[in-house]
């Protein structure tokens, strides 16, 4: 159903559109690092250290490698699903300074995002434009 020429939306469609579609590729790419670090968590050989009583285990910076992706991706993904919520949120509201201060969160969220859970980059820029126009909607 179209919205005919001249009125004006009751909610911020635009906005809720693209920050969804960002929000959405940022769960993606965050779910895709979890798995990329058990994968390499499985490839890495064990090390082993040569001691007169035997062999123990060996600490460098490769076993190492698992556990910064695996917390990269836990902090990405609840970050994209704080996103994905408030960009469904967006969808259903229709009040102004809701509108914004629901933007402002995207906003703050997206800028997070882009450390820990970009989505391809294309998700923190969806966000990011989803959620400026979140804040400058006007019904």
């Amino acid at each position: 159903m179209g919205q005919q020429p001249g009125t004006q939306s009751t909610i911020p469609y635009t906005a809720y559109i693209l920050s969804l579609i960002g929000s959405i590729l940022m769960v993606i790419y965050s779910i895709m690092v979890l798995a990329f670090a058990a994968f390499i968590g499985t490839l890495l050989p064990r090390y082993y250290a040569f001691h007169r009583f035997g062999y123990y285990p060996m600490m460098t910076m490769m076993p190492l490698t698992p556990v910064l992706f695996i917390v990269t991706g836990i902090i990405g993904l609840i970050v994209s699903i704080l996103a994905l919520y408030f960009s469904l949120r967006l969808g259903r509201l229709s009040d102004v300074n809701a509108v914004r201060s629901t933007g402002v969160i995207l906003l703050v969220l997206a800028i997070i995002g882009l450390f820990v859970a970009n989505g391809f980059f294309i998700g923190f820029i969806l966000l990011l434009i989803g959620s400026i126009l979140a804040m400058t909607w006007k019904p």
